[in-house]
């Protein structure tokens, strides 16, 4: 029998999993969706549940010298209009699910539901989020890039509860954000990648492009980053298609219901492309 835990607090919740293995709500609105019913019916639950989206002590953001903290049952709604939230992020967030999802839908969740076409998660990447997990035992932070494992799989042991997101500050010239989907938006994408530059007396100071919907998990290459950084920018135009290249070579997408392989891959490209464009051309 399943069984269902509304804890008043924190350090309730971090008991009850001590002691089950749960399933953890907050917005829920992927959880649903993969454990949906026939009409009518509940939700199919085959484990302990784990309510916590009315836990006070799991909401809000705030910033400190180690970035900004997203708590765990912060709402995209409030993520879009917190003065504390990385402008990239906003731009993803903005684009997510439709307004009423965005309403009790949670930052946290989308990352930790872990689907390849998790629009945040790719802003996650690039903005080298860490994630703070809690058991009764401590806490133990972690880098986004290794907390995500694969489709649907985290880093995140059965007695932990994740509490926090936090994203260091970065300061660069300019950013990018592009979703690829069947509509604007409320749509699951095809394509999304997420980027920014520095430039300073022409001199690419910085560069991070990260990708989603083209392989299990998200993707950034750290080595192609470091290869362009340090470059001038007649060299990085002069280099432009040896570095799509590269790109190319590490985007690795699937067919499925939403798109093809041959799409996807040819997206991406082009948006690589015009990334450069924008660099060199200090856009």
């Amino acid at each position: 029998m399943v069984e269902k835990y509304i804890p008043a607090s924190k350090k309730e919740a971090l008991e009850v999993l001590s002691k089950h293995d749960c399933y953890i709500v907050a917005g829920g609105s992927d959880l649903m969706v993969m454990k949906k019913n026939t009409a009518g019916l509940a939700p199919k639950f085959d484990k302990d549940i784990l309510y916590t989206s009315h836990i006070d002590e799991l909401k809000g953001i705030y910033e400190d010298e180690a970035g900004v903290h997203v708590k765990a049952g912060t709402t995209l709604d409030e993520v879009l209009n917190s003065k504390l939230t990385p402008a990239l992020l906003k731009k993803a967030v903005s684009q997510v699910a439709s307004a009423n999802i965005r309403h009790f839908a949670t930052l946290v969740g989308n990352l930790a539901n872990a689907s390849p076409a998790g629009d945040t998660i790719v802003v996650d990447f690039l903005l080298d989020a860490k994630v703070k997990l809690e058991s009764v035992g401590g806490e133990r932070i972690v880098d986004v890039e290794n907390f995500v494992l694969g489709v649907r799989k985290i880093d995140r042991h059965p007695d932990e509860l994740i509490t926090e997101l936090i994203f260091p500050k970065l300061t660069y010239t300019g950013d990018m954000w592009w979703k690829v989907g069947s509509r604007k938006a409320d749509s699951i994408s095809k394509v999304m990648v997420a980027g920014y530059w520095g430039i300073r007396g022409k001199i690419v100071e910085k560069f991070a492009l990260s990708f989603g919907s083209v392989s299990i998990k998200a993707v950034r290459s750290h080595d192609i980053e470091k290869e362009i950084i340090g470059l001038s920018v007649s060299e990085l135009k002069a280099r432009k298609n040896e570095f799509i290249e590269k790109y190319g070579k590490i985007i690795t997408p699937i067919d499925d219901q939403r798109s093809n392989a041959e799409y996807r891959h040819k997206v991406a490209m082009n948006i690589v492309s015009e990334f450069i464009d924008k660099v060199v051309g200090g856009k």
